[in-house]
Order: C-alpha cells, then structure tokens, then sequence
C-alpha cells in the first residue's frame, strides 16, 4: 500500500522545479478518472480520491491505475508531483 495525498498536491510550474504550488487536485483528477476511464474500479477510485481527506492509502492496482491517469491526460508538473509522493512513499 502507498499513501498518496491529493488535498495536498504538488503541482510543478517550471521545469527546474524552482516553481511549485500546493493544491487540493482531488475533483479535478477524480472527474478525470470518472469520465476517461471505463469500469467499476475506476468508479470506486474516483470516489475515494474525490472523498480523501490527506494522505490515503492504495493499493497497488489503483496506483498502476492512478499513473496510467497521470500520464495520458494530465501536464508534465502534475506527473512530477505525483512521482514525487510516489518515491517518497514506497521508497523506490
């Protein structure tokens, strides 16, 4: 299980990573699963990343899930952000 935390998101602004902000991505990215994605899986994700409160909890096929999201529909900074929470919580 890895804890990702969507209230509290980091979003890079340049490259470099000198530029960050910090924000509550939870039902930009929900939406995103829910009307991209097919499956009852996908359904239940979008739900607990739209309810999450801080870092939560998931397992590995919602994080397969989650990156595969990630990398098809969302900016470079946000991919960034996401691959840093993941490295810091799974160590690798």
């Amino acid at each position: 299980m890895t804890k990702l935390d969507f209230q509290h998101f980091k979003v890079y602004a340049s490259i470099s990573h000198k530029a960050s902000q910090t924000m509550d991505v939870r039902e930009g990215f929900a939406d995103m699963i829910y009307n991209n994605v097919n499956g009852i899986r996908a359904h239940a994700l979008a739900l607990k990343i739209y309810k999450s409160e801080g870092k939560t909890e998931y397992s590995d096929d919602e994080i397969k899930l989650i990156k595969a999201v990630a990398e098809k529909m969302c900016v470079p900074g946000f991919i960034d952000g996401l691959n840093e929470q993941l490295t810091e919580n799974t160590g690798g």
